[in-house]
């Protein structure tokens, strides 16, 4: 028994002794040895290191959550991230194309947002999943399936917004010898960049044709350098065993020089040259002396812009970058760098498998034109009823007089069948408020009574505006309106108001 217990405490010694003896060694240099550092020392990261060496030529992932092994060496995202294996094997479902709805309603919503803001074109690129573009090297069990939800989700959605890169990669993929995407990260590479950035030229260019883009020449492979593996690869830690080919484009583009300014503290941190830029995640400014067009641009990307970044900064002379998590989650920056900074165009950049994510189905604040001639009414409406109000000396003014006051209106049939894009609204304070909380209510067809589900809040400036309908979220617009009801909510300001009765209608095509 003694012999057994002396024998167990010798090993143990030994493997105390072996574990920092092997971190030493294979330490990378002498600046990653760390002495006084138990972390160091004591790090069996090793251990999975070499279990995972010994079992990747098997196809055997240590980490398949994370991780799976194709065949060729290739590597894929496994489903810790946005369940991306189980949703590209599987067709999509009801609430598949319910979300893909809404995301197309929101998407819609931005656009007439961004309009009326000034800016010329809002574009959202879909950067393919690697397994989308090669499958043929994935494991057969995990290869996606057609009509999948990011199917739908394009289905669903205006193709005008959404630029569909799946053509022009698995075009450029029989043409090109070299391949498009990292054999052992998660994304397209520069030449894979190059193509989409082409293909997302190609489209922008059907809508306007003031800007100038890269020569053809910018898109040509010049050599194919060496070099470790990747993301991937970094995952199952054999990122130094593993290698990589990483294609490098001709350049023929503007020599720009580059400054990297923080939007928000106006520091600069960095300048020079024509760097990748990785996805920040606060507001970071790339102005670029030469660029093909003095233009601003506000790009919501994520880290598939990175090997874009080169060709973005060299097209557009300002280009504020973030990312778009940061941008659309509720209560982010979106609207906020849009009204501050004024962009003459917004593009986005969002990896396939996080194109779907919810926040993309959040609409922007109502989108309001101050008023123009352009506006033609197709129905009216009259006051039929008022609460927590006193009626001024003409019809149109009132006087607060509790805490829920609201007009009630009954609206004239139409002789029109077009569907109304706006809502005219006329309310004046007589103390000069600026702008005054609301909220509209509508009666559709049908409807018992006002509710919550149709319903929205916003702050309406003062003076005569135009609400952009598609702005207004859960506003179905192809539904019959019988009445709408205003509520205002403002406390201890615009007491005493003038409100025109409101009206629906149109705009003249290509007025703001």
């Amino acid at each position: 028994m003694k012999r057994s217990v002396f024998a167990f405490l010798i090993s143990t010694a030994l493997a105390l002794l072996a574990v920092p003896a092997i971190n030493i060694m294979t330490a990378p240099n002498r600046d990653a040895i760390h002495l006084q550092e138990k972390a160091f020392l004591y790090n069996m990261d090793f251990a999975s290191r070499w279990t995972a060496s010994a079992l990747y030529p098997f196809g055997i992932s240590t980490d398949p959550k994370q991780v799976i092994i194709g065949k060729d060496g290739w590597l894929y995202l496994g489903d810790l991230y946005q369940a991306t294996l189980s949703d590209d094997r599987r067709p999509a479902t009801e609430s598949d194309i319910q979300l893909a709805k809404e995301i197309g309603a929101a998407t819609e919503a931005w656009d007439a947002y961004l309009a009326s803001k000034g800016v010329k074109a809002f574009r959202i690129m879909v950067g393919p999943n690697k397994g989308t573009i090669y499958p043929e090297h994935m494991p057969n069990w995990a290869k996606p399936t057609p009509s999948n939800p990011i199917d739908t989700l394009f289905a669903q959605t205006n193709g005008e917004h959404f630029v569909d890169l799946r053509p022009a990669l698995l075009n450029a993929k029989e043409t090109h010898e070299e391949v498009l995407y990292y054999k052992t990260d998660t994304h397209w590479n520069a030449l894979g960049a190059g193509v989409a950035f082409h293909a997302f030229s190609q489209q922008i260019e059907k809508s306007t044709s003031e800007l100038r883009w890269p020569s053809e020449k910018a898109y040509e492979l010049l050599r194919v350098d060496p070099g470790i593996g990747g993301d991937l690869a970094k995952f199952l830690r054999l990122q130094g065993s593993l290698s990589e080919r990483n294609p490098v484009l001709n350049g023929s583009m503007p020599a720009v020089e580059t400054t990297q300014t923080d939007f928000d503290t106006k520091q600069i941190l960095a300048k020079g040259g024509n760097p990748v830029v990785a996805s920040p995640m606060t507001p970071l400014l790339v102005t670029s002396a030469g660029a093909l067009n003095n233009k601003k641009v506000l790009w919501l990307r994520d880290s598939y812009g990175n090997s874009l970044s080169p060709l973005m900064d060299a097209t557009f002379s300002e280009v504020l970058q973030l990312h778009w998590s940061e941008a659309i989650k509720p209560g982010g920056r979106f609207a906020e760098l849009v009204e501050k900074w004024k962009p003459d165009y917004v593009f986005v950049t969002v990896v396939e498998r996080a194109a779907r994510t919810p926040w993309f189905a959040i609409y922007p604040p109502p989108a309001f034109n101050a008023d123009s001639s352009e506006f033609k009414a197709t129905k009216t409406s009259t006051p039929v009823g008022v609460h927590d109000l006193i009626q001024g000396p003409s019809k149109n003014d009132y006087q607060i007089n509790g805490t829920d006051a609201f007009v009630d209106f009954a609206l004239s049939n139409t002789t029109t069948q077009t569907t109304p894009q706006h809502l005219n609204i006329d309310l004046t304070c007589s103390d000069n408020t600026a702008s005054v909380p609301l909220q509209l209510f509508w009666l559709e067809a049908g409807q018992a009574s006002y509710d919550e589900a149709h319903s929205a809040r916003f702050s309406a400036p003062t003076g005569r505006h135009q609400i952009d309908l598609r702005t207004i979220p859960k506003w179905n617009t192809g539904a019959t309106i019988n009445r709408v009801r205003i509520d205002i909510d403002a406390q201890n300001a615009c007491s005493h108001f003038k409100l025109i009765n409101p009206s629906f209608g149109l705009k003249a095509p290509g007025s703001l």
